[in-house]
């Protein structure tokens, strides 16, 4: 049976909270060194991120990117303001936008 409900605080255990705060800060760590550090078996570390990510704790897995590295040293933070709110218009200029090459995050 599968349980695919959101998971909130009081649903996580030590072990939980102890895999989150290894993966956290980063989240290539091997599941056996996970293991190793938590105290519990492979397939349990796997099943319990597993849960986590179905779960909504865990919502995804991002790679920072170093931008000087990619030839983009500079980061600029933009504020858009739209003075008509349609939801069409709307989800047209996130589209425009989010589809720039440069646009990380809309």
């Amino acid at each position: 049976m599968t349980d695919n409900r959101r998971l909130c605080a009081r649903d996580l255990d030590r072990h939980d909270l102890a895999i989150l705060d290894i993966l956290q800060p980063d989240n290539s760590s091997p599941q056996r060194r996970i293991s190793e550090l938590v105290n519990i078996s492979t397939a349990a570390v796997q099943r319990r991120i597993s849960r986590l990510q179905k779960g909504g704790v865990i919502s995804g897995n991002e790679a920072i990117l170093n931008p000087a590295a990619l030839g983009n040293p500079i980061t600029v933070l933009v504020e858009v303001e739209i003075e008509n709110e349609r939801i069409d218009r709307l989800e047209a200029k996130k589209l425009f936008f989010s589809s720039a090459a440069e646009v990380q995050q809309c």
